[in-house]
């Protein structure tokens, strides 16, 4: 009875290797394939050069270009757990950069609470929420970084 308490209170210790190589994959997949679709199909770069434009970004063209590009590189090093906190890291600021421009346009409410709770529901929030986590904890043991870069003992 005890290690269930403690397996619901302090964690699954079998899942720890498991769960950054979770996170890198959806993340990364989803700002993977979000570049690629933005880079390799013309009406979604059109879509994302007007957003650039909309929020005001300077060059909108060559930022829809550099920020797509970026986001189906970085994205497929973080699948990979290749240089995974630099990958991490760049995507945060992608994610912090879309919240401030863009997503935080549809917060509503006049309260301090409920716009905080309309900026905890956007999808940037949780992604950055994930991103830190994996600076923070690393790429863990299903990763090129944990391959390559281990000192072997």
């Amino acid at each position: 009875m005890i290690d269930l308490y403690r397996s619901f209170g302090l964690g699954i210790p079998a899942l720890m290797d498991i769960a950054p190589l979770i996170a890198r994959v959806v993340v990364g997949g989803m700002f993977f394939l979000s570049g690629f679709y933005k880079l390799f199909t013309p009406a979604q770069a059109e879509k994302m050069q007007k957003t650039m434009v909309e929020a005001g970004i300077a060059a909108p063209r060559q930022t829809a270009r550099f920020v797509s590009v970026c986001e189906f590189a970085f994205g497929a090093l973080l699948i990979m757990g290749l240089f995974t906190s630099l990958a991490a890291l760049v995507l945060l600021i992608i994610s912090l950069v879309a919240l401030v421009t863009v997503a935080s346009k549809s917060v509503e409410g006049t309260s301090f609470g409920y716009r905080l709770s309309s900026y905890f529901d956007l999808p940037e929030t949780l992604l950055m929420v994930i991103l830190i986590w994996l600076i923070a904890n690393g790429p863990g043991l299903w990763s090129l970084d944990f391959v390559l870069f281990l000192p072997r003992l």
